[in-house]
């Protein structure tokens, strides 16, 4: 990407963004919501514990499932296909939840 002034151009907009939102945003204290959570993780990841996932479970009162792959925090890259298919096991329930 840092190699293609045309990608770089396209992209930058998108980290700045990020990068605001990391160092602007402040967590106020709401009531959890409605809606079922399913929060996914790497076994490896170093910036993002077990426990850090887990307290996702606060913030609904609806049902909280955790799925933990194999790989650090950038797991969706080698697990890619796992991955997709577990969003295809929890859509399908998502779905019936709505109806």
């Amino acid at each position: 990407m840092l190699e293609s002034p045309e990608l770089m151009q396209l992209m930058l907009p998108v980290i700045r963004a990020d990068f605001e939102l990391v160092q602007t945003y402040v967590y106020s204290n709401e009531p959890p919501l409605d809606c079922p959570i399913t929060v996914f993780g790497g076994l490896q990841d170093e910036y993002v514990s077990r426990e850090d996932l887990e307290a996702w479970r606060a913030q609904t009162t609806g049902s909280f499932s955790l799925r933990i792959f194999q790989g650090d925090h950038f797991f969706i890259n080698k697990e890619q296909m796992t991955l997709l298919q577990a969003l295809c096991e929890e859509l399908p329930q998502l779905a019936r939840l709505k109806a």
